[in-house]
């Protein structure tokens, strides 16, 4: 019988990782390319799985995905009983237990973002920074408070981004949105529409509901 080492514990959660790297490849690939039109009401992500059909069919690819996540956690809490020191070479390079759990704590943040669940993505990325600081984990986080119109959140994140990976995946990126985020201006995004009545008919409450959708 072939005993199982920490290194093929390893090994198969970073398997499991390809699994659902190669998954969330097109929507990685739009973050990447990813232009915030900082005017537009329409929430970055919307529409981003849109070719997915029927919530039945979404609920079950994102489980299965899960499950692939969490089988690779389970691989690594069985590579570190045997060795916590145990690590692999990789195509992207030397990865150790800290590595695979930051990566995974990362897409289920990814995922999250798929499937429009911000404020749980956003503790993911947390969780992934925590366990080891990835770059991508920073850069999710800026398009995350870019959608809501945090600017100043969304350039702390670009910029850390580019200071741990200056000419990685996400660079032209990060540098692109970090120079739209110094440039971002305040504007009423709400409905001039609603606005009016409310001015018409309820004078303070149209003040108000300008000030609110003021972003």
């Amino acid at each position: 019988m072939v005993e199982t080492t920490a290194a093929m514990h390893l090994k198969r959660a970073y398997g499991f990782l390809k699994e659902v790297e190669d998954a969330t490849e097109s929507f990685r690939q739009q973050a990447v390319s990813h232009t915030k039109e900082t005017e537009a009401d329409q929430p970055f992500l919307q529409g981003m799985v849109s070719t997915v059909r029927g919530s039945k069919q979404l609920h079950q690819q994102k489980a299965a995905l899960v499950n692939d996540l969490q089988l690779a956690d389970q691989e690594i809490d069985c590579a570190v009983r045997l060795d916590s020191e145990a690590s692999i070479q990789t195509k992207d390079g030397s990865l150790s237990a800290i590595g695979l759990r930051s990566t995974i704590a990362f897409m289920n943040g990814q995922l999250e973002m798929i499937w429009g669940n911000n404020e749980r993505a956003k503790g993911f990325f947390d969780s992934s920074i925590q366990i080891l600081e990835l770059p991508d984990a920073h850069y999710m986080l800026g398009l995350l408070f870019e959608s809501e119109y945090k600017p100043a959140d969304a350039l702390r994140h670009f910029e850390k981004c580019l200071e741990l990976d200056p000419a990685g995946e996400f660079s032209v990126g990060a540098l692109r949105e970090a120079s739209a985020m110094k440039k971002y201006k305040p504007c009423f995004r709400g409905s001039w529409g609603t606005f009016l009545i409310l001015f018409l008919f309820f004078f303070p409450g149209a003040f108000l509901y300008f000030f609110l959708k003021r972003k």
